[in-house]
C-alpha cells in the first residue's frame, strides 16, 4: 500500500538533509562540486585538486547513503505487505521530491537567481553558467531517468526482503 503521507514526509526530510549537506559544502569550498557546474564555469578554472576530489568522494558517499533511508523506512511502514509497484513508486517519488527541491531551491533560487558569493568559484566571475536555468533543468531530467533505475533496483531488493 502506498503511504503518501510517509512518502511526502520522507521526501521533505531527505530534501532538508540533502540541501544542508550541499549548502555547507558549497560554503566550505564550491570547487568540491566543480564537475556539477556548467561547462563554461568548469573551463574558466583549474581542475579539482586531489584533495577536492577526495572530499567529493566522501561527501558523495554520504549522499548516496541517504538512498538507504526510504528503503529502511519502507521496512518499518509496510513490513511484509509490500508490492513491487508500491515499492517502486515509493522510492521513485521520494527521490523525485528531493530532486525537485534541489532544482527549485538550490539550483534555480540560490545558484541562478541570487548567486551568493560563496557559490562563485574564484576565476569564474561573470560566467553565464551562473544564470543557466536550462542546464539545471536538464540535470533534473537526467536524474529522473537515473531514479527509475535506482527505484527499480531498490524495489526488487525490497520485495526480496519481504518474501525471502
Amino acid at each position: 500500500m502506498l503511504e503518501l503521507s510517509c512518502i511526502l514526509l520522507e521526501g521533505a526530510l531527505l530534501s532538508v538533509v540533502f540541501l544542508v549537506i550541499l549548502l555547507v559544502t558549497l560554503y566550505y569550498n564550491p570547487r568540491i562540486w566543480l564537475k556539477d557546474y556548467p561547462k563554461d564555469i568548469q573551463q574558466a578554472v583549474k581542475e579539482r585538486t586531489k584533495k577536492e576530489t577526495r572530499q567529493f568522494t566522501y561527501i558523495g558517499t554520504l549522499i548516496m547513503a541517504l538512498v538507504a533511508v526510504p528503503f529502511i523506512t519502507s521496512l518499518y511502514y509496510t513490513g511484509d505487505q509490500v508490492t513491487f509497484a508500491g515499492a517502486f513508486l515509493h522510492f521513485y517519488i521520494v527521490f523525485t521530491i528531493v530532486s525537485l527541491v534541489d532544482l527549485l531551491i538550490l539550483d534555480w533560487f540560490v545558484f541562478c537567481w541570487i548567486t551568493p558569493r560563496f557559490i562563485i568559484i574564484p576565476g569564474s566571475n561573470g560566467a553565464k553558467g551562473y544564470k543557466d536555468y536550462r542546464f539545471h533543468f536538464i540535470g533534473f531530467l537526467k536524474g529522473a531517468v537515473i531514479y527509475v533505475v535506482l527505484a527499480l533496483i531498490l524495489a526488487v531488493l525490497r520485495v526480496l526482503v519481504a518474501y525471502f
